[in-house]
């Protein structure tokens, strides 16, 4: 008799978990999605945390780029480029150009002397696709005349 009882018993118990395995294999599967999207997105936003920085390290070397050469322009050295520059064909600035301006000069007197002010400013914009980064450059300058 507890042959019998142990058996049926045991039937019993079998036969209350049919299904359960599909439920805990539905569950992981949910999971492992989640897990999967997630990484997705964290990629997504790292390739484009990426091309940030990539394209404003370009255009602040676009905007020093302008501010040298308007500051090279006023002091004579000379400059072909002076108020705008688009660089096309030139090799890690492609799609970047600069605007720069100056302010000045202005005459200030201090004491007995007399010194020349400028305020030199230059704008670099780099765009790729439909992303466009810009970053300003500000120099100011003072010559003792």
């Amino acid at each position: 008799m507890s042959l019998e009882l142990n058996s049926t018993h045991l039937l019993v118990r079998h036969s209350c978990q049919k299904g359960s395995m599909l439920v805990i294999a539905l569950f992981v599967i949910i999971v492992f999605a989640l897990l999967g999207l997630t990484m997705t997105r964290l990629l997504s936003a790292s390739s484009n945390t990426i091309i940030h920085e990539v394209l404003g390290q370009r255009a602040l070397n676009a905007a020093r780029a302008g501010v040298e050469c308007a500051v090279a322009n006023e002091f004579g050295a000379g400059c072909s480029h002076p108020n705008l520059r688009v660089f096309d064909g030139v090799a890690g600035l492609e799609g970047c150009e600069y605007s720069a301006a100056m302010n000045g000069p202005k005459t200030i007197v201090d004491g007995a002397k007399n010194l020349t002010y400028w305020t030199f400013s230059s704008t670099g914009k780099c765009k790729a696709g439909s992303t466009v980064v810009n970053r300003t450059v500000y120099v100011d300058g003072i010559q003792d005349d």
